[in-house]
């Protein structure tokens, strides 16, 4: 049976968008990889021919890695982010606890100059939410459902 390995996403700032996904929503650092490590196998297997100078990293949450990959050369344009976007991804992380602590993060990550969305609770689905924006303007839902008694 096929199971997720990871999901990778390209960045800007390698070093910015590990500190976001580390320090905002919690992951862990396993490994970042020196540009030595790719090469011509990367560009056959990326159709990118010609990159030199790629960087890339990957983060633990529980079962779930994500890879954070940055290209310093041969970069494309960044791709426009959005809910109404086909193809625009979006992460949700599970918020521990209970609803106060949704509403303690978000006033947390709010004064230290992060883009938060309002935080919304809707009736009679169980979890209470925001989005908070990586550096490269992705939205990541902090949710949390508290356990039912």
């Amino acid at each position: 049976m096929p199971v997720v390995n990871h999901l990778g996403l390209t960045v800007m700032d390698i070093e910015e968008s590990i500190k976001f996904y580390r320090d905002v929503v919690g992951m862990e650092l396993q490994m970042k990889r020196d540009p030595r490590v790719m090469g011509e196998w990367y560009d056959t297997l990326t159709e990118n021919p010609g990159q030199a100078t790629t960087i890339s990293a990957h983060l633990k949450l529980g079962d779930f890695t994500l890879q954070l990959i940055e290209y310093t050369e041969s970069r494309g344009d960044a791709a426009k982010l959005g809910h109404n976007v086909t193809g625009s991804p979006h992460l949700c992380v599970g918020i521990e606890g209970d609803f106060a602590g949704v509403d303690a993060r978000h006033a947390e990550l709010e004064a230290a100059g992060f883009h938060v969305s309002p935080v919304v609770q809707p009736e009679g689905l169980g979890f209470r939410s925001f989005y908070v924006f990586d550096p490269d303007g992705l939205p990541v839902e902090l949710m949390c459902r508290p356990p039912r008694s």
